[in-house]
C-alpha cells in the first residue's frame, strides 16, 4: 500500500512540475497582433514588418486583415517598444506602442501619401523673387540718378 501511495504522489509532483514547465514556456514569448486596414475596410495580403528590441519580424495580413507575429520575451520584454510598417501597392501605414503584456494589440491604416515634387516650385519662386528684386533695384537705381 506505502508503494501505491508513494507512487501516487511522485506522479502527482510529476504532473505538476510538467505543468508548471509548460506555462512558463508559454510565457516565454512576446506576441504582436493586430489588423492592418484601408479606409476602414480590411486589408488583405499587406506585408506587415514588426521590429522589437532590435529583433525583426514579419507576417503576411489573412482575408481579414490580421497579422500575428511572436518574439521571445528576451528580444522584446515588457517596456520595450515595438514599431509596426504595413505595405501594399504603394501604400504604407506606421504604429508603435510599448510592449505591457503578453501580447501587444496594434492596429494601424494604410495610405497613399503623395508628395508633390517642391524643387521645380522652389525654383520657380526663387527665379520670380530674383527678377522681382532686379526691377526693384534698377528701378531705385533710377529714382536716385534724377534727383
Amino acid at each position: 500500500m506505502k508503494k501505491i501511495v508513494v507512487g501516487l504522489v511522485v506522479g502527482m509532483l510529476v504532473a505538476v512540475g510538467n505543468v508548471g514547465n509548460h506555462v512558463s514556456a508559454l510565457a516565454a514569448q512576446t506576441d504582436v497582433t493586430g489588423v492592418i486596414t484601408e479606409r476602414q475596410v480590411a486589408v488583405a495580403g499587406a506585408l506587415v514588418t514588426v521590429v522589437c528590441g532590435g529583433a525583426t519580424q514579419r507576417d503576411i495580413t489573412d482575408g481579414s486583415g490580421s497579422y500575428l507575429v511572436a518574439f521571445q520575451t528576451a528580444q522584446c520584454p515588457f517596456g520595450s517598444t515595438v514599431k509596426v510598417t504595413a505595405q501594399k501597392d504603394g501604400k504604407s501605414g506606421v504604429a508603435s506602442d510599448t510592449v505591457r503584456g503578453v501580447t501587444t494589440k496594434l492596429n494601424l491604416a494604410i495610405v497613399n501619401v503623395s508628395i508633390p515634387e517642391y524643387g521645380m516650385i522652389g525654383t520657380l519662386l526663387a527665379g520670380v523673387a530674383g527678377f522681382g528684386f532686379i526691377a526693384y533695384q534698377r528701378r531705385r537705381h533710377k529714382q536716385e540718378l534724377q534727383f
